[in-house]
């Protein structure tokens, strides 16, 4: 990382987002390297608002956290830098881009809605929810990169990379008494869920999700993207390997590691940038 962008985000907070969310951060590598801080910084926002729910001990402490960033952001908009250390970074990009605020509240939205022990009826609404929290966020980085019109295309991207990263959390998410599954696959699974028992029921819900996402990237793919877009929305690539390990008759969501080696991705980012397609 050069002077210019570890100059725009605190090194603290761009080694932790290697460490916390590689897919995305090995895709914005892609990008031109004024926009790459610009990437982070929505990135690293993003690990924040994920991480709420486990620090809280109630729903009404997580809200209020929200509330705090929402009102953060409204205030870089007035022109304000409260203090915390992602603000100049955030203000940057927010500039860069002239992103609208409206991205961020419904951003806040989706992920303060994952707060609820059951966020989601169905797959369907799983999926509306991916569209609209990775959605929003794909969309931004689009804007940062130019390319504000892909925002369509980006969506599907987006709902298929979105429900893999919901699995990828499942097993916290479950510690913190959230059930990042559709609730008409586990009606009756509550318990077996959050005391972390693995059940045929569970593993066929785990298992439904990771085919829908890739069958939404297999769907979105089929048109070219632009090149461009392509660090906003790279990362989806990854979904099929994330697929075929999360449906793998050994996996256990609970204590498997819901990653592919670092080096595998790496490969498979750069084969997919050379050709232009996600």
């Amino acid at each position: 990382m050069s002077d210019a962008e570890t100059s725009l985000l605190p090194v603290a907070v761009s080694e932790q987002l290697r460490r916390t969310d590689s897919d995305r951060f090995l895709s914005a590598l892609f990008a031109p390297a004024e926009s790459r801080p610009h990437l982070f910084a929505l990135y690293a926002l993003d690990q924040e608002l994920k991480r709420i729910p486990g620090l809280v001990s109630e729903p009404m402490l997580g809200a209020i956290r929200f509330q705090w960033w929402r009102d953060t952001i409204g205030s870089i908009y007035q022109g304000e830098h409260p203090g915390h250390e992602l603000v100049p970074s955030l203000a940057a990009a927010i500039e860069a881009g002239s992103l609208p605020a409206e991205g961020f509240h419904n951003w806040l939205d989706a992920r303060e809605d994952e707060m609820s022990e059951l966020p989601f009826a169905d797959l369907a609404a799983m999926e509306s929810h991916a569209r609209r929290a990775e959605g929003s966020i794909m969309t931004m980085a689009g804007t940062i990169l130019g390319t504000a019109d892909m925002a369509d295309k980006l969506s599907g991207f987006a709902a298929a990379y979105g429900l893999v990263e919901m699995l990828k959390r499942f097993g916290s998410a479950a510690g913190n008494q959230i059930a990042l599954l559709p609730a008409d696959h586990i009606a009756g699974q509550e318990d077996a869920l959050f005391s972390g028992r693995l059940t045929p029921e569970i593993t066929r819900a785990f298992s439904d999700v990771a085919f829908r996402a890739h069958s939404l990237l297999e769907t979105t793919r089929k048109d070219p993207t632009a090149r461009e877009v392509l660090p906003a929305g790279l990362h989806a690539g990854l979904v099929p390997g994330y697929a075929r390990m999360f449906t793998h008759s050994g996996f256990d969501p609970y204590r498997s590691v819901p990653e592919i080696p670092a080096y595998r991705r790496q490969i498979s980012l750069m084969a997919r940038a050379m050709r232009g397609r996600i």
